[in-house]
């Protein structure tokens, strides 16, 4: 519902009101006056519905604006919010959707070594955040969780890239916040750079094929549910022998 239609609703609204009142207080005023009369029953009628219609009025007004104008008002504005974010995202990722994730290698704060031409064939959950980054901090937690619930399995594969983070203030970071999945630093924007110029936090789900399936900035939770949706629909398409789950 647009603004105008619920202003043109609410006049109308209030023009009824109006005029039962103005009916309320004329039946009220002549049933005093003709209270020992034979007429007084109809005031006291005509007051008593005007009454109700005034109630009616105004409940109708109340329905239509929580009902009906303020979820479609905010509706209208997750609209706008979001036609805002797609333009932000767009000027700001040097990838998109579709396209072919760039390859590129790291040393994980533990010493071992990936690349992603390496996890080819698995899934692939990469993140870029900051040890500043206040969204960051609030999404981190949920991607621990994401990786408790799928570390066991052999075809998925997680990383957390600090951007512009050391080796020593990203293990830091995760040692001070119980973080265990897989992490490393990207001092110099290296990596980063190959999908985005700016604005973190930043998050991709690569496919088997090394394609493109999810990509995301900012830290927003219905995101979140779309990512684990995302996730376990790509690990189930893996053939039974590539799905297995390693040994507790």
């Amino acid at each position: 519902m647009s603004g105008e239609t619920y202003n043109l609703i609410l006049m109308v609204i209030m023009i009824g009101v109006m005029i039962a009142i103005g009916v309320l207080v004329f039946s009220f005023g002549f049933m005093i006056l003709r209270w020992n009369t034979a007429k007084r029953r109809g005031h006291v009628i005509r007051l008593l519905l005007s009454m109700a219609a005034v109630l009616c009025l105004l409940g109708t007004q109340q329905a239509v604006q929580w009902w009906i104008f303020m979820p479609s008002l905010a509706k209208e504005q997750m609209k706008v919010i979001n036609e805002a974010r797609a333009e932000e995202f767009a000027k700001t990722s040097v990838v998109q959707v579709g396209d072919a994730a760039p390859d590129f290698s790291l040393m994980l704060t533990n010493g071992e070594a990936f690349s992603l031409s390496a996890a080819r064939g698995d899934v692939v959950l990469i993140n870029f955040y900051s040890n500043w980054c206040g969204p960051c901090r609030l999404e981190l937690p949920h991607f621990q969780q994401i990786w408790e619930a799928r570390k066991n399995n052999l075809r998925f594969r997680m990383l957390v890239i600090g951007r512009e983070e050391t080796t020593e203030s990203v293990q830091e970071f995760c040692k001070e916040n119980g973080f265990t999945f897989p992490a490393a630093a990207d001092p110099d924007r290296g990596v980063y750079s190959l999908f985005a110029k700016e604005s973190i936090p930043r998050t991709l789900v690569i496919s088997p094929e090394g394609t493109i399936l999810f990509y995301t900035a900012g830290f927003y939770e219905p995101d979140l549910k779309r990512l684990e949706v995302m996730l376990d629909q790509q690990l189930a398409k893996l053939p039974a022998d590539q799905n297995e789950t390693a040994a507790e």
